[in-house]
């Protein structure tokens, strides 16, 4: 049975987080503007929409915390 929730997945270029429907094979985005392929990332399974929002939010806060830190 194929997941239909959302996922959670990083930019290859940017490292931005950001998330899509699961049925998705491909994401655009949104700070680079890169078309990749989800299916060849790394993905953290979300419940719902509001899950995968508050995944990426937290997720791209820590890589904020740690840019600062570098």
């Amino acid at each position: 049975m194929k997941y239909r929730g959302y996922i959670v997945v990083r930019c290859p270029r940017c490292s931005k987080w950001t998330y899509a429907k699961s049925t998705q094979k491909t994401r655009l985005c949104s700070r680079c503007e890169k078309r990749f392929k989800i299916n060849d990332l790394e993905v953290i399974y979300a419940e719902s929409h509001q899950h995968a929002h508050i995944l990426v939010k937290h997720k791209n806060e820590q890589e904020m915390k740690k840019d600062l830190k570098s």
